[in-house]
């Protein structure tokens, strides 16, 4: 049975398969200047990777800083600038089965375009 990472939107509970993720972060600093959709730039495992508010790009609406609120980190695609693009996302803290009606899957690939044109150029590194 395939297995989904649960999260919630202003516009409801969405999911996104595992598979599709590379690691799940903690909501953490940020460099860099935020601007629309884009919150700033994670240094991963010495890269920097650009985060962008995945509440607002999907609802319009700022992610809420709360309990579960985590920084999913998926592969970029292979036209992207970067290796890795991290969402924000609320209560990113549990798992569901893929098929669960209670859940409306993200088509990720969609955003992902889409935010690959507001990666700005990462800040220098010290």
């Amino acid at each position: 049975m395939a297995t989904s990472l649960r999260f919630r939107l202003q516009s409801g509970p969405h999911a996104l398969p595992l598979g599709r993720i590379h690691r799940v972060a903690a909501f953490a600093s940020l460099a860099g200047e935020p601007e629309e959709y884009f919150m700033g730039w994670l240094m991963f495992h010495g890269r920097q990777t650009p985060v962008f508010d995945l509440n607002r790009v999907v609802c319009e609406t700022p992610t809420p800083e709360e309990f579960g609120t985590r920084i999913i980190l998926v592969d970029a695609g292979p036209d992207a600038p970067v290796p890795y693009v991290g969402l924000l996302a609320a209560g990113a803290t549990d798992t569901c089965a893929a098929d669960d009606p209670g859940v409306t899957p993200l088509d990720v690939d969609l955003y992902l375009e889409m935010l690959s044109n507001f990666i700005p150029a990462p800040p220098e590194q010290p």
